[in-house]
């Protein structure tokens, strides 16, 4: 079944370029939002748990469950936010922005006391359900005429550079209580609400989903789409593994210190940018990306290696050395993590129901983690996610 795109002319310019650059813009300054957001807002939740009841693992567990809740919510609601794409993807890139600021404002606000201590927990499950429509709505549009206009590689390094400096930033704001944990999220907030105004500028785009909401849930489920949706689950565990239960590890490894921790992921995103291509380069010369062996061992020996790290600096050079040679398809970009279009559709079919395998893999490996972590013990739990992580990765390099 053919997907029906069409591209409204912009009422500003109809010149695609200005599009191409209201987008770059919008997605400048949301990801720079989520640098200084996603990451600090789950480590917040965190503490908020272990404060509640001073126990490691239970916060652990209560935080994974929580961000699984958020990806419930991710799954659940894909196939509606599908189908309003046909009224625009202007408007669901705007509501999903407003929802993202609306998000840190109400997770600022409860930590803040504004709602009291006895709705602290309903403004923090508040939260997950938020970031869930956000990340449900949020599809970045891709424009086959304005694919080409790229800017110069020079200026994406430096702005790639720029958003990867950002946890450092947030890390040293945060350290020693120099800022309160809630002026950062309303500081996220603006930046989200900011990023909306550009988007006036961009070509509208309409894409007409041709599955009803059950429709979409039985095609998951069709035994012609078992392949797609079991890889998505996979990728979207051992992406879970890295982006959420991961830095909550190295939040714990460096005494719970928010500056040493924003440094080591400013480093090592930094060195991911820096240095990838050159290593890339260097593997391709030596024909080691021909060997499945090589990739195999890429790709699981950075997991086993996070297993016995218990310094910043090992830390540092262990997440350097995934994110400069482990493969392509296999990696996962830290700071670019929202639903986009495949093959040159904005959406097609099969990108929403893998963006909801996805969101049922990082359902399985928190549930996974949570009941190991609350039933084992919390180091366990983390051998056991670390090792289900390495195993998933292969298959995402396959």
């Amino acid at each position: 079944m053919k997907i029906i795109t069409i591209h409204e002319p912009l009422q500003v310019d109809s010149d695609p370029r200005v599009s191409r650059r209201a987008l770059s813009v919008h997605r400048l300054l949301l990801r720079v939002a989520l640098s200084a957001g996603s990451i600090f807002s789950w480590l917040f939740i965190f503490q908020y748990f272990y404060a509640v009841s001073p126990d490691t693992a239970q916060a652990f567990a209560r935080t994974a469950l929580l961000y699984a809740l958020s990806q419930v919510v991710i799954s659940l609601a894909t196939p509606l936010s599908a189908r309003l794409l046909r009224y625009g993807a202007r408007r669901e890139l705007t509501a999903a922005s407003l929802l993202l600021g609306a998000a840190f404002v109400l997770l600022g606000a409860t930590f803040q006391g504004l709602w009291g201590s006895a709705y602290t927990l309903w403004g923090v499950v508040a939260f997950a359900v938020l970031i869930g429509l956000y990340r449900a709505l949020y599809w970045i549009p891709y424009d086959a005429e304005i694919r080409g206009e790229e800017v110069g590689v020079g200026k994406s390094v430096w702005r790639e550079i720029a958003v990867a400096l950002v946890p450092a930033f947030v890390g040293f704001m945060l350290l020693g209580g120099g800022v309160a944990p809630w002026w950062l999220l309303f500081g996220a907030a603006s930046l989200a609400f900011v990023a909306i105004a550009p988007l006036r500028r961009l070509r509208d785009v309409h894409e007409l989903f041709p599955w009803g909401y059950r429709e979409t849930f039985a095609e998951c489920m069709a035994p012609e789409n078992r392949d797609l949706i079991r890889g998505a689950m996979f990728d979207g565990a051992y992406g879970a593994a890295l982006l959420f239960i991961w830095p909550l590890i190295v939040f714990l490894i460096v005494g719970w210190s928010y500056g040493v921790l924003g440094v080591i992921l400013s480093l090592t995103f930094l060195v991911g940018i820096l240095l990838r291509g050159t290593m890339r380069a260097f593997i391709r010369s030596l024909k080691l990306h021909e060997s499945k062996l090589v990739n195999t061992l890429f790709v699981i020996s950075p997991w086993i290696l996070r297993l016995g790290v218990a310094t910043p600096l090992g830390i540092v050079l262990v997440d350097s050395y995934f994110y400069t040679t482990t493969p392509r398809r296999a990696g996962i970009d830290p700071v670019t993590f929202e639903q986009s279009g495949d093959a040159g559709h904005f959406l097609d079919r099969y990108t929403a129901i893998k963006e909801i395998g996805l969101a049922i893999g990082r359902i399985f490996i928190c549930i996974f983690a949570a009941v190991l972590a609350l039933n084992v013990s919390l180091p366990l739990a983390l051998i056991a996610a670390f090792l289900l992580a390495a195993f998933l990765s292969v298959w995402s390099a396959r």
